[in-house]
């Protein structure tokens, strides 16, 4: 059974201005790297334009955000407004955000109906650093924790697992999720970078890892089989989620860390092997971050094929 490769057309028009580096050209070389690898036409592509709905939103974000977001839309074109310092939003970002949300929930409803074991969404804008009441770090929805609440409250799953290899923490998703019942959120990241959190514990179903400067991907891989394996395997999760962030590869310059494409692989076969042993293979990867376009196309070339073992 293929994995389905989901889109959607409007992650073009969220534009973010010519100095931020989470820009439509990150999809655009995902795009022509699987064309040139002669990938594509392994993959079934879903375009979907399912946008989220506020039922949806509202399971992981407050109202009052929401309504936040949708009056600080601008009206004209090309004009950019700051939802904080290091987010924007313009005249089309928030039905492209909207729709980078529907398009995870469109994988998770796919996955479980059986169309297909397993789903990458090649999604803009990233989401793991939306607080339930504040955006941050280029995201303005949280797009897996609202697919893995969607998967709980709506799908009836009782157990699901959110799995972070993004180089920055997840804040954003651990703000929404710790302390929920029927989720695990595991994050590796590099300490010491953005978003600049202490490395504590908040809640009991919340598990962190911490990389220093210069670690590699075989630490990365030495953590998740040593400390995070069997705690997997005793949760057992119904689908797992992941969190697909590729900045910490050492060609890109928004963290100090040293994987590689082939790192890459490494980690998604370990996570792809679980999901294999606990949950029938039903997993749903969520594109976060990678900033070096040539880096974040191959490294997403690197976890497609081994999602799909090919």
């Amino acid at each position: 059974m293929p994995t389905g490769l989901f889109t959607h057309p409007s992650c073009y028009l969220h534009l973010t201005g010519s100095e931020s580096p989470e820009s439509p050209e990150r999809i655009t070389a995902i795009e022509e790297r699987l064309v040139a690898s002669g990938l594509m036409g392994a993959f079934k592509q879903i375009e979907t334009d399912r946008a989220a709905s506020y039922e949806d939103l509202l399971r992981a974000h407050d109202l009052e955000y929401l309504k936040r977001v949708e009056s600080a839309v601008p009206s004209n074109d090309g004009e950019i407004i700051h939802l904080s310092e290091d987010t924007v939003i313009g005249k089309e970002s928030l039905k492209a955000a909207v729709r980078a949300a529907g398009c995870v929930l469109e994988a998770v409803d796919q996955v479980l109906d059986g169309t297909f074991n397993k789903a990458f969404c090649c999604v803009r804008p990233p989401g793991h650093h939306a607080h339930r009441d504040k955006p941050g770090g280029f995201c303005i929805f949280n797009n897996v924790a609202i697919a893995a609440l969607y998967a709980l409250a709506v799908k009836g799953l009782k157990r699901v697992a959110v799995i972070d290899i993004d180089a920055h923490h997840g804040d954003g998703t651990e703000d929404i999720l710790q302390n929920r019942d029927g989720v695990h959120f595991f994050s590796i990241y590099q300490e010491g970078i953005f978003p600049h959190v202490e490395n504590t514990v908040s809640a009991p179903n919340v598990i962190r890892a911490v990389l220093k400067y210069g670690d590699s991907g075989d630490d990365a891989c030495e953590v998740i089989r040593s400390r995070w394996l069997p705690l997997m395997q005793e949760f057992a999760p119904e689908m797992i989620f992941v969190s697909a962030g590729f900045d910490a590869h050492v060609a890109d310059i928004q963290s100090g860390l040293d994987f590689s494409d082939l790192d890459y692989a490494h980690i998604t076969r370990i996570i792809d092997n679980v999901a294999e042993t606990v949950c029938n293979k039903k997993l749903v990867s969520v594109l976060e971050g990678g900033y070096e376009p040539r880096s974040l196309a191959r490294s997403v070339v690197a976890h497609l094929r081994t999602l799909s073992h090919l």
